[in-house]
C-alpha cells in the first residue's frame, strides 16, 4: 500500500534538487557576470594599448623631417580594431593655453605646411578636406562611443625650420 503523499522515487528528490539548482543559477549568473566585467575591462585597456601602438608609429623619435615621413609612419600602421585619427597641431604651441580638456578636442585644427599638405593619419575619410578632427568625430558621436586620446610633444621640420608641435591620437569604438 503506498503512503499518502507519496509521488514516486522522483517526487520525494525534488525538494532536495531545488536548492541544488538554485545554488548552480547563482554559481554561473555570477560566474558570467565576472567574465563580463573582465571582458569590458579588457576591451578598454585594447583600446588604450591601441593609442599607444599608433603613438609608438607615429612618434617615432619624436622629430619628424617633413610631410613625405610623416606620411610613411601613417602607412606603417597596421590594422587596428578601432577607428583612429592622428593629427599634428600647433594649437597650444603659439597660445599661451592650456591643454584641451574633454570638450575642446574636437576643435583642434589640423597642422597644414608651406606646401598646403594637412598633417592628418586616419583609417577613415573625413566630410571634404579635413581641416578639424570634428570631420572626422563629433562630439555627438563621441558620446555614443568609447574615445581615447592623448596628446605627445614632437617636433616638425618645415622647410628647414624645426616648428614645436604636438601629436593628438584620437581612437574610438
Amino acid at each position: 500500500m503506498l503512503a499518502k503523499g507519496f509521488i514516486g522515487p522522483i517526487g520525494d528528490d525534488i525538494p532536495s534538487l531545488i536548492p541544488l539548482l538554485l545554488g548552480l543559477v547563482i554559481f554561473f549568473s555570477t560566474f558570467t557576470t565576472a567574465f563580463n566585467s573582465f571582458d569590458r575591462i579588457n576591451t578598454e585597456f585594447d583600446s588604450d594599448l591601441a593609442v599607444m601602438n599608433i603613438t609608438r608609429i607615429m612618434q617615432s623619435n619624436s622629430y619628424v623631417v617633413g610631410y613625405d615621413e610623416y606620411k610613411r609612419h601613417c602607412d606603417e600602421i597596421g590594422v587596428v580594431n578601432s577607428s583612429f585619427i592622428a593629427v599634428l597641431t600647433d594649437n597650444w604651441v603659439n597660445e599661451s593655453t592650456a591643454l584641451p580638456d574633454a570638450q575642446s578636442i574636437f576643435d583642434i585644427k589640423i597642422f597644414e605646411d608651406s606646401e598646403n599638405h594637412l598633417y592628418t593619419c586616419s583609417n577613415l575619410s573625413s566630410s571634404g578636406a579635413p581641416e578639424f578632427i570634428s570631420d572626422y568625430l563629433s562630439a555627438e558621436n563621441a558620446a555614443e562611443r568609447k574615445v581615447s586620446s592623448r596628446v605627445f610633444p614632437i617636433a616638425l621640420e618645415d622647410e628647414k625650420i624645426v616648428k614645436p608641435m604636438h601629436l593628438v591620437v584620437i581612437t574610438w569604438r
